[in-house]
């Protein structure tokens, strides 16, 4: 990727002397990773919840900043911690039933924030590199849409969902992310099993907690699994009638005194007087690993790349400087004055190979 031009373009209009710095030395493909990725985390906040039907612009506007941000991240605790024990027990099924379920949560709270006015907030490393293990098929050169000139040869056949896949087996979860997301693994570093124990809802992580396999009587339920907004939020808004709307009226005001409800209540008081610290402290930091470790990390070194960038040659109103290590390019970067997120993201990227 030719990036000169970007280049004169950042020097140009910084006005801080540690960024015009920091813009001489940083290669090529820094740079060129932290645009893409800026890229699509803005085209996933613009359009993230758009679509929205009437019941989940209602479920976010209307929401109490702490019952059910804490509600949604007590369900995927206990979906998380149900999906480790059957893993690990060797139960695939009842597995794939709460990673399902992880997911159908996750796509609802994933839409359900933009409307939230900042009462939920969702993190979460995306699926899509796991998820494609599972759809690797390419398109050929003999194939009719290549041939055609819609698609290109290598083009992967099948476009990964995301949050909003619905299949019945995750076993991808449990593999190594696909090489093809090699740039945006290496942004986040988690090159193993999908990181479920990194999942945050307002800053707390999952709660999960090692279920004994003779607990595991077959698919538990949450109570939060109940709530009308898990039956109302895949419809798509246009194809909803008045009625719809008004049954999720009614719907909602039922399930303020379901005993579904009172259930949720009454476990989380139990909790908390059973062990108030630890009850005080949950989420505070990631739990184990719910993933065992696999045999095939994705390689994230230069060296693992199948075509490998070549960094542009500067022009002559961008002339490098002299080439210093990389210990000295983190020590200046960290004594920079610019914001600590770039920062971090400059130091990840030099810690992970590139010079």
């Amino acid at each position: 990727m030719k990036l000169d031009n970007f280049r004169k373009l950042l020097l140009k209009k910084s006005e801080n002397s540690d960024i015009e710095n920091i813009v001489y030395f940083v290669h090529d493909d820094i740079i060129a990773d932290m645009v893409m990725e800026s890229l699509e985390k803005m085209a996933r906040a613009k359009h993230k919840g758009d679509a929205a039907n009437l019941a989940m612009r209602d479920f976010g506007v209307e929401m109490d900043p702490e019952h059910e941000p804490s509600m949604i991240h007590d369900a995927l605790s206990h979906h998380a911690s149900q999906y480790k024990s059957a893993l690990h027990s060797g139960r695939h099924d009842l597995a794939n039933q709460h990673a399902r379920q992880i997911f159908r949560i996750m796509d609802m709270a994933d839409q359900a924030q933009k409307h939230s006015h900042g009462k939920l907030d969702v993190q979460a490393v995306s699926p899509h590199a796991w998820e494609r293990n599972a759809k690797t098929k390419q398109f050929t050169e003999e194939d009719r849409p290549v041939q055609a000139g819609r698609k290109k040869p290598g083009q992967f056949v099948t476009d990964t969902k995301g949050w909003r896949y619905r299949g019945r087996d995750y076993s991808f979860l449990q593999q190594a992310p696909h090489e093809s997301y090699r740039g945006e693994v290496r942004r986040h570093g988690h090159n193993e099993g999908y990181p479920l124990e990194h999942i945050r809802i307002n800053g707390r992580h999952l709660d999960i907690q090692d279920v004994p396999p003779e607990d595991l009587k077959g698919y538990k339920e949450h109570p939060f699994d109940k709530h009308p907004v898990m039956d109302h939020f895949e419809i798509p808004a246009s194809q909803r009638s008045p009625q719809d709307d008004q049954k999720w009226l009614e719907d909602k005001e039922k399930y303020a005194d379901s005993p579904e409800l009172d259930q949720y209540f009454s476990k989380l008081e139990d909790s908390e007087q059973r062990d108030p610290e630890k009850f005080k402290s949950r989420g505070s930091k990631p739990s184990d690993p719910v993933h065992k470790p696999v045999d095939n990390p994705l390689d994230l070194s230069d060296t693992a790349t199948s075509t490998p960038k070549q960094a542009s040659k500067p022009t002559q109103e961008v002339e490098a400087k002299p080439d210093i290590s990389s210990e000295d390019k983190i020590k200046h970067i960290m004594e920079a004055d610019i914001p600590e997120d770039i920062k971090r993201s400059i130091v990840e990227a030099l810690q992970s190979g590139k010079k």
